[in-house]
């Protein structure tokens, strides 16, 4: 056993303290040596261990009648969707790479996704994303799009995944710290789930994909270089997975990201409450003059662990030699305690495997926090007098980048979908009459105002947009993005959001079965760090049975009546309408309610169930006005509506009160809806009719919905 002699001010130069180091100590029964203290150093980083998350993000709940592995349980959340399938899905993200190196931040981000997934025995087949960029005006903003999406579709495509879009969103406080968050999902047959399969000693430890180099490792090096990825090889290593695992020939699959070998080594020790043995000199190198550290700590993309009997080694080395993918025998499972780490026969580092593990051993750490009071909300509607030409007002409105990349999209996307687009993405990866629908939820004004009620506003918009497309929700994956844990006004902003997330998934029966926690998102205004806004993203995954179910948002044909469900309130509240036309950007939160969310959820289910609406449509940022745009510009359709005397005309046609949906009703089912409405209780009103092409508010023409779309399309994304 190598042992050099570390001091207490060594292991503070790495970041452990006295107290750390004590542990670290009494735990091996002697004092750890360098390398070993370096990896402790890492694994109880805030980025590996979530020391500072850990005990709250475990609140969330993850169980559930659908649910077979939750948050925390696995690699990525396993969902039964019915006929002995199981759906896995999970998000990602890396933020700092990417605003440093946007493609390869962006890509690497997929392939990192698609390997948690696919380590559960599930081909990637989609990908969503949800992005965060700086003030759109900005150069710097524009490369960092052009190169994020870039690099998500490039990777994307060589894995042949579905890229179904999305959300972007711009604000000043992402000038220099972009978010990239990705979604990826996958269909398994039951019988081929690769989880809590049996580890036993003498079982091999594999090493698979790209050789190892020095990319990712912090402070350890002049070299340092961000990860870059090789869909290439990725592409291969995912095949050999699924081909390998069609022959029941793995046990298990761990990938390599943060912590590298070490993380995963030790995830697979504890997995199986067995040591594990390394042999560093049958590690392959890209590079000479690696330390050990970088070899152990490496993050290397396209790289993954496997788990055989020893039987299946030909096998498995034969069918990586087939697809020119590197993979090597570099250990055994032991029927010792801990993990050690060979070179040339001599043990360079010995571990207890579950010291290292969130979860297990790894510190946790009970930051400084306090309760969030939101405001009293302003009504701002007596602060700011009523518009006198809305033609002005809509103008500024359709000039907003918030809403122009939305509809640029939106139209792009239905410009090449096959199906007819819905408020969540419909996935072709179905099977046995069902289909599968996602959604990724977001808004960062809502989070920063009140980050308890904006979290449960995005748990409630994306449950609203599944059913609106027809769907049942199942389940949730979320990306937490948040400045540093060390702000106490950050941590209380990240308690609150858990908090409201926790509170919003029980009412809705949605568990929590996987996510990610991103802290230290930073934006540099005149030489001093400030937080970005709290961003907590929520992913979900509904099941649309029978697919036939599945409802468009657009509007159908001309002389359908349009009604609204839910109703119109005078709430300007964080709105981007009072954040253009008012600049009051980060001010209020609009009106929510549970209960009122669970009603209108219902009485939508049963319209599409009973076939007595030609869409249906959550209304969301911009208000009224841009839903209505967005059903009608997809056939060229227009609308005519009347404003009601009770709200004020801004308020019904920009704020942005949740739970309302607009729906479209033939002429033939309007008695039969009215009659199902008015028995269901939930209250609703008349809107107007579809036009030709038309858009009318109160008897004034605002255009036709032709040049609207020109618009759009003119401006997009340049």
């Amino acid at each position: 056993m190598v042992n050099q002699e570390v001091s207490v001010e060594l292991a503070e130069d790495l970041g452990i303290n006295q107290e750390a180091f004590e542990k670290i100590t009494k735990n091996l029964g002697r004092k750890p040596n360098l390398l070993e203290l370096q990896i402790y150093s890492v694994m109880w980083s805030e980025n590996v261990s979530y020391k500072s998350s850990f005990n709250w993000i475990n609140l969330l709940p993850n169980t559930g009648d659908k649910i077979i592995s939750g948050a925390r349980q696995s690699n990525a959340g396993v969902v039964d969707i019915g006929n002995d399938e199981y759906c896995v899905f999970k998000m990602g993200t890396h933020n700092h790479p990417s605003g440093i190196d946007p493609y390869q931040g962006a890509a690497t981000c997929v392939g990192d996704v698609c390997r948690d997934v696919v380590s559960v025995g599930a081909k990637p087949a989609l990908v969503l994303n949800s992005l965060r960029f700086g003030e759109a005006s900005l150069d710097r903003t524009k490369w960092l799009m052009d190169e994020v999406v870039k690099g998500i579709k490039d990777y994307s495509s060589v894995l042949y995944m579905e890229n179904m879009g999305g959300e972007v969103s711009f604000n000043s406080c992402y000038d220099t710290n972009p978010i990239v968050n990705v979604m990826v999902a996958g269909v398994v047959p039951k019988e081929k789930l690769l989880l809590n399969r049996k580890i036993n000693p003498g079982q091999l430890i594999l090493l698979a994909g790209n050789s190892t180099g020095a990319e990712g490792v912090y402070g350890a090096e002049e070299n340092f270089s961000i990860p870059k990825g090789n869909p290439g090889v990725g592409n291969s290593l995912i095949d050999c997975i699924l081909k390998l695992n069609e022959a029941n020939a793995i046990v298990r699959v761990e990938n390599l990201d943060m912590a590298g070998i070490v993380n995963s080594v030790a995830s697979v020790s504890v997995h199986a409450n067995s040591g594990i043995d390394v042999n560093l000199n049958k590690i392959p190198l890209n590079q000479t003059g690696l330390s050990i550290e970088q070899v152990l700590l490496s993050r290397t993309q396209e790289r993954v662990i496997l788990v055989i009997e020893t039987e299946n080694l030909t096998k498995v080395l034969d069918v990586f030699t087939k697809a020119h993918i590197a993979c090597d025998e570099i250990g055994t499972v032991t029927e010792r305690d801990t993990i050690r780490f060979m070179e040339s026969s001599v043990v360079v580092a010995e571990l207890h495997a579950n010291d290292l593990i969130m979860g297990h051993g790894a510190p946790q750490l009970n930051r400084k926090h306090h309760s969030i009071n939101a405001d009293k909300q302003d009504n701002f509607l007596e602060r700011f007098s009523e518009p006198d030409n809305y033609w002005k007002i809509i103008n500024e409105m359709v000039n907003n980048p918030n809403l122009i990349i939305k509809e640029y999209l939106q139209l792009h996307q239905e410009e090449e979908a096959k199906n007819s687009p819905s408020d969540a993405q419909i996935s072709t990866v179905n099977s046995n009459g069902k289909a599968l629908c996602f959604t990724i939820s977001g808004n960062s004004v809502y989070a920063f105002n009140d980050p308890n009620v904006g979290a449960q506003i995005n748990v409630a918009r994306a449950v609203r947009r599944i059913i609106c497309s027809g769907g049942k929700p199942l389940a949730i994956n979320d990306c937490l993005n948040f400045g540093s844990p060390l702000e106490e006004k950050v941590f209380s902003q990240f308690v609150e959001t858990i908090k409201g997330i926790s509170s919003a998934s029980e009412f809705f029966k949605t568990p929590v079965v996987g996510g990610n926690v991103s802290f230290y998102n930073e934006s540099s205004v005149l030489g001093k760090r400030e937080a970005i806004n709290p961003t907590p993203i929520i992913g979900m995954l509904g099941v649309i049975d029978p697919k036939v179910n599945h409802m468009s948002y657009i509007f159908r044909n001309k002389g359908d009546m349009i009604f609204l469900i839910g109703k119109s309130r005078n709430d300007i509240s964080g709105s981007e309408y009072l954040c253009s036309i008012h600049e009051k950007c980060e001010v209020g939160v609009p009106h929510f309610d549970l209960d009122e969310e669970k009603n209108i959820n219902s009485v939508v289910a049963k319209l599409i169930e009973q076939k007595l609406i030609c869409s249906a449509h959550s209304v969301e940022r911009g208000g009224l006005f841009f839903n209505l745009i967005e059903s009608s510009m997809p056939l060229g359709l227009g609308f005519d509506i009347t404003s009601p005397a009770e709200v004020r005309k801004d308020a019904f046609l920009f704020g942005e009160s949740q739970g309302r949906i607009v729906v479209s009703v033939s002429m033939e089912n309007e008695d039969d809806f009215v009659d199902l409405m008015m028995e269901s209780g939930v209250p609703f009103s008349t809107l107007g009719h579809v036009t030709k092409r038309e858009l009318r508010i109160d008897d004034i023409s605002y255009g036709y919905v032709d040049e609207y779309k020109k618009l759009y399309q003119k401006k997009g994304i340049k």
